[in-house]
């Protein structure tokens, strides 16, 4: 697995804007018609959104925006944040 190339990836998706994410998730759909996704990972997506809206709203701010402030070590260092970025679920 190339992980440097996941994890740029990531942090391309995370900067996206909603209308930005909602275009690539039509783009990628449309590119790929006949792939199902299996249950599993539709709850696993579904409770990684619902965990992330929770966070958003928590502290105020888009998941980007804590992204790019985060990288920039302007959070500081609360549980919270490694939590959610090391997240298995």
């Amino acid at each position: 697995m190339n992980i440097k190339l996941v994890e740029c990836i990531a942090e391309i998706i995370l900067s996206l804007s909603e209308e930005e994410r909602q275009l690539l998730e039509t783009k990628i759909t449309a590119a790929t018609p006949s792939f199902k996704v299996p249950q599993s990972i539709h709850k696993n997506i579904s409770d990684l959104e619902n965990r992330l809206k929770t966070f958003e709203a928590q502290y105020n701010m888009s998941s980007s925006s804590f992204y790019q402030q985060f990288k920039a070590g302007k959070l500081g260092d609360t549980m919270d944040f490694f939590e959610i970025l090391n997240s298995d679920s």
